[in-house]
């Protein structure tokens, strides 16, 4: 965010604190919550005309891709000498085969929508925080230039907060607070805040496959691991993606859309916070 040098023995480097007023101004906010309201209307869409059904009528579905089977093989069975149980183990072959795959294409619907879910928010709150923290406004109370660019060149935008434990430790150093009905909170401890995070292991779960964020995930919700007898089937295929390891039958497109509302819906207009940074003094000693 500043103009920082990693290197600690640098003596044109100082920790210092530095002070900042985060304004959300009101039309912002308006746009932040409504994009919830249109993913969680989209979903509800999309549900209903293509998934709805094989979920809710699976045998109807099931039927209908038997009737598309027998026509197919038709033209290829005669009485006089194909047998008429090899004819009806293919029939059934193809039903499965065809009904896996839909569930499948279910499955996937439902995690890359959370992962898209996720990210949304997740830049959002990036967005926000940057934009806020290095404003000129933030300049003049600490008397301080904010770089945008490293030494290289190169924008630190992508470096900035890029993570969800980040954001977590920065947030909890600003002690930014919702405030409730109790009085305010810190945001970090809401169950808001947790509940997003359960969206951010599911997501990060579904697209890396075993890694931290699976074992995080399990130590803290297993309900989510689909398992024959003690294994898990995550474990067994070594996909997320290509086999239905994750139990999207528990998992609620809308409870994590609403968590993503209520953080905005609850943030405040005007937050202030405190957070130790790298300042580089060399401009001071000239």
């Amino acid at each position: 965010m500043g103009k920082r040098n990693g290197k600690s023995n640098n003596q044109n480097i100082e920790k210092r604190e530095l002070h900042f007023h985060l304004y959300l101004r009101p039309s912002l906010k308006e746009d932040y919550i409504r994009i919830f309201d249109v993913l969680a209307d989209n979903h509800a869409r999309i549900y209903k005309a293509v998934y709805e059904r094989l979920k809710t009528n699976t045998e109807v579905v099931a039927n209908e891709f038997k009737e598309e089977a027998e026509r197919m093989l038709n033209g290829s069975f005669h009485p006089e000498y194909s047998d008429y149980g090899d004819f009806m183990e293919s029939v059934r072959d193809y039903v499965l085969d065809r009904l896996d795959e839909q569930f499948l294409m279910h499955y996937q619907f439902e995690l890359m929508s959370l992962s898209n879910l996720y990210q949304v928010f997740e830049q959002q709150l990036r967005q926000w925080l940057f934009n806020e923290m290095t404003h000129n406004e933030n300049e003049y109370i600490n008397q301080v230039k904010f770089y945008l660019e490293n030494d290289k060149g190169e924008d630190v935008y992508g470096e900035f907060y890029s993570n969800f434990g980040k954001l977590t430790n920065l947030l909890r150093e600003l002690k930014l607070t919702f405030e409730t009905w109790f009085g305010e909170e810190l945001i970090v401890e809401t169950d808001t805040w947790k509940t997003i995070r359960e969206c951010n292991l599911l997501s990060n779960t579904y697209k890396h496959g075993s890694g931290l964020s699976a074992k995080k995930l399990n130590t803290l919700y297993p309900q989510y691991f689909e398992k024959v007898n003690k294994t898990r089937l995550m474990d067994l295929y070594r996909t997320t993606n290509l086999e239905r390891v994750l139990d999207v039958n528990n998992i609620s497109f809308e409870k994590y859309c609403n968590a993503m509302k209520e953080f905005w819906e609850n943030m405040r207009e005007h937050q202030y916070g405190s957070k130790m940074e790298n300042i580089d003094i060399s401009s001071e000693k000239e």
